[in-house]
């Protein structure tokens, strides 16, 4: 006979419920977010511009390119800057990649550049900005047709602001799926992101409700 605590597992799913509702989100299709009032959101990872080291005529030039990058938008944009853990998993597994087969005294000094730099991602003095644009576009309608038109919106909304970025200097990265659950991670969770950095095979599809075009008719 199998013995069930009855309250436990109401208060368990009563906890699992209130944490999915804390992330409004029916999916992530390939790094595009599907919120739950059908909106498709993107964001874009954009570098920063050194001022200070800039001449007073750099620094017009750059400001009215800004302005006119501005004035050009027919849509509304958000920008954001996070304070993100330092991601050093690239170096890491490049050295850890370099470690087998190596001699005795260089594993040693390998493990030290190792746990050193583990050491800076888990540290809480060193931190990254990182510079997000976000823009998002409504899906008018429940067919995968319109799903897929609001795409190819969303598309046009981002090669604009790439292109107009671009012309100011600035270098524009469209974000991955992983690199949105980093985001949100590190929204909601800040120092698990530090000590529990996810990877890529750690990440698994965040979809609710079946696919990600479950929700929407064929025709």
């Amino acid at each position: 006979m199998k013995f069930k605590w009855p309250k436990w597992a109401e208060e368990q799913k009563r906890q699992e419920l209130s944490v999915q509702r804390l992330i409004p989100i029916r999916g992530i299709d390939g790094g595009v977010v599907i919120t739950e009032d059908f909106r498709l959101v993107q964001l874009l990872r954009v570098s920063s511009l050194n001022l200070d080291l800039m001449s007073h005529r750099e620094l017009n030039e750059a400001m009215e390119r800004y302005e006119l990058f501005l004035r050009s938008l027919y849509f509304p944009v958000q920008t954001t800057i996070m304070s993100q853990p330092v991601d050093l998993g690239e170096y890491i597994r490049g050295l850890e990649a370099r470690w087998t087969g190596a001699s005795t005294v260089k594993q040693r000094l390998l493990t030290g550049y190792i746990m050193y730099a583990k050491g800076i991602e888990t540290s809480v003095t060193m931190i990254q900005r990182q510079r997000y644009i976000v823009v998002s576009e409504q899906i008018q309608g429940i067919t995968k047709q319109t799903y897929e038109e609001s795409m190819m919106q969303l598309e046009q909304k981002r090669k604009h602001i790439k292109s107009g970025l671009e012309e100011i200097g600035l270098s524009v990265e469209e974000t991955d799926s992983l690199d949105v659950v980093r985001y949100f991670h590190t929204l909601y969770d800040y120092e698990g992101s530090q000590h529990r950095p996810l990877n890529d095979h750690l990440l698994y599809p965040y979809i609710t409700g079946g696919n990600v075009c479950g929700v929407f008719e064929k025709e």
